[in-house]
């Protein structure tokens, strides 16, 4: 189902785009022993609604359109289910069969280009929805990379990765400073992370200029 376009002083919203009425109260976190093996758990875990792929994940809520948008934030259940489905973050809609050619767009934050390989919480984009978020998204005036992908595969997670010894948070990675981590789901380090995002790996990368990109018609 396609969700409603939402608006915020007329500045249209990401269909991800967190909203301030979506935070969710947060359980402690405990050590538990799954069937995968020794990890973090919650205090009070529903292992059918808290875990996804073997993994915890951060509780969060749905009530898009209330409060206010957090353009720098996505929910996290919004975000799992585009990536799930290849929906376009913007709008909402799939992106699967929308070019002749079989290739995906997707439109990162940050002015580095895209590479081959690289791994991301971005979920894909049309061609027509990617400008509209690069004229109104206000993190996007910052810099951004849009790239025709072939194939975007299930890599992991992105969250916070505790301390297996005293169940500390980790201080964030000096390659991703100020970003979740991105965790490999078969790596013995996912038991350890609390999940915020699903991550996919792009390949069959090719760069699309801002010129480019520019050039097409918004809706």
């Amino acid at each position: 189902m396609t969700a409603k376009r939402l608006h915020w002083h007329g500045t249209p919203v990401p269909y991800i785009t967190a909203w301030s009425a979506e935070a969710a109260p947060q359980p402690r976190v405990v050590r538990r022993t799954t069937g995968a093996g020794e990890g973090i758990g919650f205090e009070d875990e529903d292992p059918r609604t808290d875990r996804r792929y073997g993994v915890l994940w951060i509780r969060s809520t749905l009530a898009p359109g209330r409060g206010k948008p957090e353009f720098l934030l996505a929910n996290p259940l919004r975000q799992r289910r585009a990536m799930e489905h290849s929906l376009c973050q913007v709008c909402s809609r799939p992106t699967i069969g929308t070019r002749a050619d079989g290739r995906t767009l997707f439109l990162l934050g940050g002015a580095r280009p895209i590479t081959e390989g690289e791994t991301t919480t971005a979920p894909p984009v049309h061609q027509t929805c990617a400008r509209l978020a690069v004229e109104h998204c206000p993190p996007l005036g910052r810099g951004f990379a849009v790239a025709l992908v072939e194939r975007a595969t299930l890599y992991g997670i992105a969250g916070v990765i505790y301390d297996p010894e005293t169940l500390a948070p980790l201080p964030r990675t000096e390659a991703r400073p100020g970003e979740l981590a991105h965790v490999d789901i078969a790596s013995a380090a996912s038991r350890w992370t609390l999940a915020s995002f699903t991550v996919v790996s792009l390949h069959g990368v090719t760069a699309v200029g801002s010129d480019a990109l520019r050039r097409f018609p918004v809706p």
